[in-house]
């Protein structure tokens, strides 16, 4: 949700830079080799992907409060990105022991509005997909909060089909059951999904599991591959 590996939180001081490319104007007029729109799906992570804001709130919170922070992306915020539990019931506590003011609902509202910072060319490029029959979902740790904002603030509900955000399917990437999971609540085979994500990790957890994972670099490296089979 916040571009933070919660494995290593306080390794994330500074995260990488996501440079958003100039969109080239042009359509979609071949398919990635091999695959069918019509059968198989497109699978996008967001933070890095479709969103880039010039910073994660995430980080923000370890820089001002490095202690704290750290213990709340390792503690309660894991279950709230699994649909174990509702982030802002988390969030009262964490304010306590910061001593932050404001009320929870302000601070998760501060926290959205601080990465709502949509990859503009990139969703032209989904929506170009879409049009020549492919079917897109958001493929994401998130909690519910954030997802429900990005399919209704930031508008990636009028780019994509759906979600399996890991609160939906009850599992993280890049744990084996979330690739799993995905596949069983979309309904089709590993080797039908194609996926992107800027994580390698999640790239190389994707590609075990039996998808077409690629790394995601940048819009034009997205139409290169999707259009050419590149």
């Amino acid at each position: 949700m916040f571009r933070i590996r919660t494995r290593a939180v306080w390794q994330s001081a500074v995260p990488r830079v996501v440079r958003q490319l100039a969109h080239r104007p042009g359509h979609f007029p071949r398919i990635l080799a091999g695959v069918n729109p019509e059968r198989d799906v497109l699978l996008l992570d967001v933070d890095g992907v479709l969103v880039i804001p010039p910073d994660w709130f995430g980080v923000k919170l370890l820089r001002e409060h490095p202690q704290e922070a750290r213990a709340f992306f390792e503690g309660a915020f894991l279950p709230a990105t699994r649909g174990e539990t509702d982030l802002l019931s988390h969030v009262p506590a964490f304010l306590n022991a910061t001593g932050r003011p404001g009320t929870p609902e302000g601070f998760v509202r501060e926290w959205l509005d601080y990465e709502n910072h949509p990859n503009v060319p990139m969703l032209a490029a989904v929506r170009e997909l879409r049009g020549a029959g492919w079917r897109a979902f958001l493929a994401t740790n998130q909690e519910r909060n954030r997802v429900n904002h990005l399919l209704r603030e930031v508008g990636l509900g009028e780019v994509v089909d759906g979600e399996v955000a890991s609160c939906t399917v009850g599992h993280r990437k890049p744990d084996a059951a979330y690739y799993g999971a995905v596949a069983a609540h979309l309904g089709v085979a590993p080797e039908r999904i194609v996926f992107w994500d800027d994580s390698a990790e999640n790239v190389e957890a994707a590609r075990a599991a039996g998808w077409q994972a690629h790394l995601f670099t940048g819009v034009e490296d997205f139409r290169r591959v999707m259009t050419a089979g590149g």
